[in-house]
């Protein structure tokens, strides 16, 4: 079987998720990784043909009619952390915090 995921994948695929993988997680992680793309490889080739559909298919939508929305406060009530009007978050794009 050829391999579907190298190690480089791996490290590509980790440092986007932001994981950090020593050298001995990586042997059992890529493993891991082959068997399930192998098994969602095999999904793939099933005949679906016969299967009926148990949800309604959406023919028709709904008018698009403009209402009444939420205010700022309502909008914005359930935030975590509020600063000067705006949601406060975790810095995540690696910039000293301001």
């Amino acid at each position: 079987m050829a391999m579907i995921i190298d190690k480089e994948t791996l490290e590509h695929v980790a440092s986007l998720a932001r994981l950090e993988i020593t050298a001995e997680e990586e042997g059992p992680l890529l493993g891991d990784l082959e068997r399930i793309l192998g098994y969602v490889a095999q999904l793939s080739s099933v005949d679906t043909s016969a299967i009926v559909s148990k949800r309604p298919a959406m023919t028709e939508l709904r008018p698009d009619e403009p209402c009444e929305g939420l205010t700022r406060e309502e909008g914005l009530g359930g935030a975590p952390a509020m600063y000067d009007g705006f949601v406060v978050v975790q810095n995540v794009m690696g910039a000293e915090d301001e």
